[in-house]
């Protein structure tokens, strides 16, 4: 796996948010984000890619999180669900170094 350096040179920030604000950035998200869910955690694990950004997992994750449910008797049910994003995207993207990876 190649270093984050190979993508962009400016060290990302993922902090905490709410689900509102979590949902409001991915709304307001100026490229298009592929969406991700995969079954490796429990409870499932969500992310929001930027592959313009990285062509690469997890380099091109700019969002994450993981199924929850709202209700008290489901199984994915938490009372302290985490959403997460990085909240220097633009000075991430502009640091790109242009590097991908062949397929």
């Amino acid at each position: 796996m190649k270093p984050m350096e190979f993508f962009y040179t400016v060290e990302p920030k993922k902090i905490s948010v709410s689900k509102e604000d979590f949902y409001k950035f991915i709304d307001e998200y100026p490229r298009k984000l592929t969406y991700d869910c995969t079954g490796i955690s429990d409870p499932p694990a969500i992310s929001y890619n930027d592959f313009e950004l990285a062509n690469r997992w997890p380099y091109s994750v700019v969002a994450n999180t993981w199924v929850y449910s709202d209700n008290p008797n489901d199984y994915f049910y938490s009372e302290n669900p985490r959403y997460y994003i990085m909240e220097n995207y633009k000075e991430v993207f502009d640091s790109k170094t242009g590097n991908k990876i062949e397929d």
